[in-house]
C-alpha cells in the first residue's frame, strides 16, 4: 500500500524523551516518527501531497515528503498534543527540515486557535539546501500569546515560490522545557530572545556573521605575503607536532574511524545526493541507534587526513570528502545553529587540523570556497571582524577550542588579501580579549587569575593558554601578533599560574571539579606557552631578545620546545627561581604561601567566589575544598601533589587539611542538586592578604546554607597566619546543631607509600600499621609523614591514624582503597562555640623542632568571633583578622570590620602596614556578573601621631583625637601597602 496522504485527518502521538546514560548525555529519541506511516493528524491543503520517503531522513530511514504547488499548507491537528506541550513553561517545537532547493523566502509556522487567531507564529528562512534544525520555544515566538487554546499548527508554503518540496523529520512538541542554549541562526535569527542573560558564545555565530570588517581589504605587499607564508609554515609544524606515522599506522585511530564510517553507511546516491547516518547535536543524538555527533565527524576526517598526509596513503581520500560533504548536507553548514550547538568547539577542533593537512587536495577538487565558508562560520572567525567587545563572557572556551580553528580558517581564505585582513583582525581581537574582564565573567582578572564558570579555574586555563601560546609562536615577527598590553596581561596570567603551582601541580582548593590527577597540573603545551610569549620580546627592560622572566619560568617548568631551548641558551637565560613569598588571589579567595620547594594553597569562599564545582559525575564529594583548606605540596622529585600525599584512591573526602567540616556519610556528602552545584558562602568576608609579598593571612567566616544534607547555619570563624615556614591556625565560634555526625578540623591526610612510614607524637615514633591514637592536653606535638610538624594547643581530642581507607571515586562511586596517615581535632557532635589553635612548621630542621616543642614562636593576642590577632616573634609581624569592628590596645586601636591588617615596625622606626578586604565589592549576586569591582573604604585608627612616609594612592592619614586615622581605599581584593613614620 502506498503511503500517500491527501486531505486525511487522524491522530498522532509524538513523544519526547530524555535519556541519561553512558552513550548520550541527553538523547532526544523520536519514539513515533515517519518510519511506517504518516500520522493522520497531518492534513495537506489544496495543491499539495505528503508521502513517506527514503531519499532523506533524520530519524530511522524515512521522513515525510511534502510536495506542493503554491499556495498551500500542511496542518497538524492534534489538539491534545499541542495543549500538553503549550502548558509546559519553556516548551516548544522541534523538527528537522530538508530543503532540496534554496529560495530567498520564508515558510510560516502558525499556531492557531479554533476560531482562527494566531497567538504564536514564526518564520523559517528557506535560503539553504540540506538539513536544518528548527527548535524554538513558544515564548520566543512572535504573536500576542493571548490565548493558549491552540488546536492546530499550520505550515504555509513560502511566498513567491510557485512549487517545491520539503522533507520533515523528528517532529516533537516538547512536554519538557527546551534547552536554554537554543542557537539563533540564518533560519530563525531572532530565536532565543527571552533569556535573562546574554546568549552564550556558542550561540552567537549568526550574530557575529553580521559584523563588517573594520580592517580594509587591500592588496598585500611582498613583505606581507612573506609574513603569511611564515605563519602558514608555523601552523603546519603546530598541527603536525604531535603526530607520527608510526603512531597512526600501528595505532587504533584509523581502524576506529573506519568502523564508524562503515557503520554510518555514508554514500552518494545516483541523483548526486548523499545519504547516511543522521548527524545531530550532542543533546539530540542517540548513539545506540547509530546516529552521529560532530566528534564522530571529527574523528573520521582527522584519521583519513592523517592517513593521507602523514602516512602518504591516499586510499581514504574519497571517504574524507564524502564525510565532509555528508556533514554539510546534514547541517554542519554555514549559517546553521544545529538546534543547540553549545560546547561544539570541543568536538570539531581536529576537523580544522584535518582540513589544513588536506588543503591542497581540497583545492585540487575545487572545494576550498565551500569548505572554508563552513569552517570560518563554525570557528567564529566573523567575531574578529571588529575588535573584541568589552564584557564578552566565556573567553577560555573560545581560546581553547576555537583559536586555532580561527587561524586555519583565516589562512584558508581564497586569496592572500583576505587572509591578511583576517589575520590582522584576529590579532587585534585576541589582543583585546586579553584585557582584564569585569566581575566574575570569564577571562583574566586584575590579580592574574583566570575565570571560567564564574570562578577561578586553572583546569580551564590550561588548554586556553596553550592555544594562545601557539598563536604567539605562529605570529612572531608579523603584523598579526599580540599588542604589548596583551602580552603583559598574558604574562601576568602565566606567571600567576607559575606562582600557584608546585612544580606543575596546584592545590586541592583550586581544583574545581577535577580534584585529583592530570587535570590538576600544567601540561607540556601550556608550559611551552611561557616560552612562546617570551620569544615575542622582552617586557622587563633587560635588553635581551626574549623575556627573561617568562623564559626562566619556562625552563624551570621543563618546557619541551627544542627551538625555544636553543633561543634561550643563546640569550644567556637559565631556569628562573622557584616562586617564594605570599601571593594574594582574592578573585579566588585564595592565598599561596611558599618557600623553597614547598607550597601551601589556602582557600576560602564567599558571596562572589564559589567553594568547589560539583557535577553529577565529577567531584561528587568535593564540598569541603574551600572550607579553609591548606594542603602542603612539597615532596617528590620532581615535586608533585601525588608525591606529597594527595591521591584519590582511598581519600576521605571529609578530611581536607585545614578545613573544618562535619564528617558525613558519602551519600549525604554528595550534592543535593540534580545538576551542577557551585556553592557560594553567604558571608562576604573570606580571602587573603599579605605584607611585603612575603607573609600573609587567610580569613574565613562561613555559614552553611539551608540545603538537603547540609547543616543549615553551621558556622565557623577561621584564620591562618603565615610567617616563613610557620603557620598558625585559629578557629572560633564553631557552632552547629548536627547531633548525628562529628565536627572536625583536619591537620593532615596523606597517602603513604609504605605502611611503615613513621609519625612522631610527643617525642615517640610510631611505625606500626594500622595505628589509632587519641591524644589531648595543653600542648601536643606531632609530625606527619612528609617532614612537617604540628603543635596543637588545648585540644580535648586529637585523633591520629594510619590505616587502609576505602572511599568512592568522585565520578563513578566505585570503591577505592589506599593507605593514609591522618590527624584531626575532634570537636564532637553539635559543638557550641568550639575553638582550636595549632601551628604547622613546614619541613623544619631538627634544631627548629627542638625549640618549638618547648616554646611557641608566636603569641595569640586575641581569638574570638570579632577578631583573631597573632604576633610572630621572629618577623615582628602582627596580623589582625577583623571579622567585626575591632578595638584593641596596641598600635592598632580600631579597625573597620571585614578587614585584614598586617603591620611590623622596621629597624628605622617606620611601620610597614597593609590593609585589605577580600570583598570584591560586587553587589550583583548572580551566577556571573559583568559588574566592575567596587572600591571599598576601610579605616584603621593608630595609637600615636603618624604620617605617610610617601604618597600612596588610595591611602590618607589624618590626625585624630586619640591618634592617627588611616583611610584606605581597597579594590579587587588586593592588599594596600604603605609605610608610616612618626610625626
Amino acid at each position: 500500500m502506498k503511503n500517500m496522504l491527501k486531505h486525511a485527518v487522524p491522530a498522532i502521538w509524538i513523544l519526547f524523551s530524555t535519556l541519561w546514560g553512558q552513550h548520550a548525555a541527553a538523547a532526544i529519541d523520536a519514539k513515533i516518527s515517519f518510519e511506517t506511516e504518516i500520522p493522520k493528524a497531518f492534513v495537506c491543503g489544496e495543491n499539495s501531497t505528503a508521502e513517506l520517503s527514503g531519499l532523506h531522513y533524520k530519524d530511522g530511514n524515512r521522513s515525510l515528503r511534502w510536495s506542493w504547488s503554491a499556495p498551500s499548507t500542511l496542518r497538524f491537528n492534534d489538539f491534545g498534543q499541542l495543549m500538553r506541550s503549550l502548558r509546559v513553561k519553556g516548551a516548544g517545537v522541534m523538527l528537522w527540515i530538508y530543503n532540496p532547493r534554496a529560495v530567498d523566502a520564508d515558510m510560516r509556522f502558525s499556531f492557531e486557535t479554533p476560531t482562527g487567531e494566531v497567538p504564536y507564529r514564526f518564520d523559517f528562512h528557506m535560503d539553504f539546501t540540506g538539513w536544518r534544525a528548527c527548535w524554538i520555544k513558544y515564548n520566543d515566538m512572535p504573536g500576542d500569546h493571548a490565548s493558549q487554546q491552540v488546536s492546530r499548527l499550520t505550515i504555509s508554503t513560502p511566498a513567491g515560490v510557485e512549487s517545491g518540496e520539503l522533507f520533515l523529520d523528528r517532529l516533537t512538541f516538547s512536554e519538557v522545557k527546551l534547552h536554554d542554549q537554543i542557537t539563533p541562526d540564518k533560519q530563525i535569527p531572532g530565536n532565543n530572545c527571552n533569556l535573562s542573560r546574554e546568549l552564550w558564545h556558542w550561540a552567537r555565530l549568526w550574530e557575529w556573521e553580521q559584523y563588517e570588517y573594520e580592517e580594509p581589504l587591500r592588496d598585500v605587499t611582498p613583505a606581507e605575503k612573506a609574513q603569511l607564508d611564515a605563519v602558514k609554515s608555523r601552523i603546519e609544524s603546530i598541527v603536525a607536532a604531535n603526530m607520527s606515522s608510526a603512531n597512526y599506522i600501528n595505532g587504533t585511530i584509523i581502524p576506529r574511524a573506519r568502523a564508524t564510517f562503515e557503520k554510518a553507511a555514508i554514500r552518494r546516491t545516483d541523483d548526486g545526493g548523499i545519504i547516511g547516518a543522521p548527524l545531530l547535536s550532542n543533546d539530540e543524538c542517540n548513539r545506540p541507534k547509530g546516529e552521529l555527533r560532530l566528534d564522530d565527524i571529527e574523528n573520521m576526517l582527522n584519521a583519513f587526513a592523517l592517513n593521507s598526509h602523514i602516512n602518504k596513503d591516499p586510499q581514504y581520500d574519497d571517504d574524507f570528502f564524502l564525510v565532509m560533504d555528508h556533514a554539510i548536507d546534514q547541517g554542519f553548514a554555514f549559517g546553521h545553529g544545529n538546534g543547540t550547538n553549545h560546547h561544539y568547539g570541543y568536538n570539531i577542533r581536529k576537523i580544522y587540523d584535518a582540513m589544513w593537512l588536506m588543503r591542497d587536495k581540497i583545492a585540487a577538487r575545487g572545494k576550498t570556497d565551500e569548505y572554508v565558508k563552513v569552517l570560518a562560520y563554525w570557528s567564529g572567525l566573523a567575531e574578529t571582524r571588529k575588535p573584541y567587545v568589552y564584557g564578552r563572557d566565556e573567553l577560555l572556551d573560545s581560546w581553547h577550542t576555537l583559536l586555532i580553528p580561527k587561524i586555519v580558517s583565516a589562512l584558508m581564505l581564497p586569496d592572500e588579501a583576505e587572509q591578511y585582513r583576517a589575520m590582522k583582525s584576529l590579532g587585534v581581537w585576541l589582543s583585546g580579549s586579553l584585557d582584564f574582564t569585569p566581575g566574575t565573567i570569564g577571562g583574566i582578572k586584575p590579580d592574574g587569575t583566570t575565570f571560567h564558570h564564574g570562578g577561578f579555574y586553572p583546569a580551564y586555563s590550561t588548554g586556553a593558554f596553550a592555544m594562545i601560546g601557539y598563536f604567539c609562536k605562529a605570529t612572531r615577527g608579523t603584523d598579526f601578533t599580540l599588542s604589548e598590553q596583551a602580552r603583559r596581561n598574558f604574562k601576568l596570567a602565566l606567571m600567576t599560574m607559575a606562582s600557584y603551582t608546585d612544580l606543575r601541580d596546584w592545590g586541592l582548593g583550586l581544583a574545581g571539579r577535577h580534584p585529583f590527577g592530570k587535570n590538576g597540573r600544567i601540561p607540556d603545551a601550556d608550559v611551552n606557552a611561557f616560552g612562546y610569549l617570551a620569544a615575542l620580546g622582552d617586557l622587563t627592560g633587560s635588553g635581551k631578545g626574549a623575556d627573561p622572566e617568562l623564559a626562566g619560568a619556562y625552563l624551570r617548568l621543563k618546557g619541551t620546545d627544542k627551538e625555544l631551548n636553543s633561543l634561550f641558551r643563546k640569550e644567556g637565560i637559565s631556569a628562573g627561581p622557584t616562586p617564594s613569598g605570599f601571593f594574594v588571589y582574592n578573585y579566588g579567595a585564595a592565598g599561596i604561601h611558599r618557600r623553597g620547594d614547598w607550597m601551601v594553597t589556602l582557600k576560602a569562599f564567599n558571596t562572589d567566589v564559589w567553594g568547589s564545582e560539583i557535577y553529577t559525575k565529577d567531584n561528587r564529594y568535593g564540598r569541603y575544598q574551600s572550607y579553609g583548606s591548606a594542603p602542603i605540596i612539597g615532596s617528590g622529585n620532581p615535586v608533585s601533589a601525588a608525591a606529597s600525599g594527595f591521591v584519590q584512591e582511598g581519600w576521605d573526602w571529609n578530611r581536607v587539611p585545614g578545613a573544618t567540616t562535619i564528617h558525613l556519610p558519602y551519600p549525604e556528602l554528595e550534592s543535593p542538586l540534580p545538576g551542577t552545584l557551585m556553592e557560594r558562602n553567604p558571608e562576604r568576608f573570606s580571602g587573603a592578604s599579605s605584607l611585603e609579598g612575603r607573609n600573609g593571612i587567610l580569613a574565613l567566616h562561613f555559614v552553611e546554607k539551608d540545603r538537603k544534607n547540609f547543616t543549615p547555619g553551621a558556622t565557623a570563624y577561621k584564620s591562618v597566619f603565615c610567617f616563613d615556614n610557620r603557620m598558625v591556625f585559629l578557629g572560633s565560634g564553631i557552632d552547629n546543631d548536627n547531633q548525628a555526625y562529628p565536627t572536625e578540623t583536619t591537620l593532615f591526610q596523606l597517602r603513604m607509600d609504605s605502611p611503615a612510614e613513621q609519625i612522631e607524637v610527643d617525642g615517640e615514633l610510631y611505625d606500626a600499621f594500622p595505628l589509632n591514637l587519641s591524644k589531648g592536653g595543653e600542648r601536643l606535638a606531632l609530625s606527619d609523614t612528609k617532614g612537617n610538624f604540628y603543635v596543637v594547643k588545648n585540644a580535648a581530642a586529637v585523633n591520629i591514624t594510619k590505616k587502609e581507607q576505602t572511599s568512592p571515586n568522585d565520578k563513578t562511586r566505585a570503591p577505592q582503597t589506599g593507605n593514609f596517615a591522618t590527624a584531626w581535632i575532634d570537636h564532637g557532635r553539635a559543638p557550641k562555640q568550639a575553638a582550636y589553635e595549632y601551628a604547622v612548621y613546614i619541613q623544619p630542621t631538627n634544631k627548629e623542632i627542638t625549640r618549638l616543642i618547648k616554646k611557641d614562636g608566636y603569641e595569640v593576642l586575641r581569638r574570638d568571633n570579632t577578631a583573631h590577632v597573632v604576633k610572630d616573634l621572629a618577623t615582628g609581624i602582627t596580623g589582625y583578622v577583623c571579622f567585626g569592628e575591632y578595638t584593641g590596645q596596641g598600635l592598632v586601636r580600631k579597625a573597620t570590620g571585614e578587614s585584614i591588617v598586617m603591620e611590623r615596625t622596621d629597624t628605622d622606626g617606620q611601620v610597614v602596614m597593609s590593609v585589605c578586604t577580600p570583598d570584591l565589592g560586587l553587589t550583583e549576586k548572580t551566577y556571573t556578573t559583568r559588574q566592575e569591582s567596587r572600591p571599598i573604604e576601610k579605616e584603621v585608627l593608630l595609637d600615636g601621631a603618624w604620617e605617610l612616609a610617601a604618597q600612596y594612592p588610595g591611602v590618607e592619614a589624618v590626625s585624630h583625637d586619640t591618634g592617627t586615622l588611616l583611610k584606605i581605599t581597597c579594590r579587587h581584593g588586593q592588599p594596600v601597602e604603605f609605610r608610616l613614620k612618626k610625626k
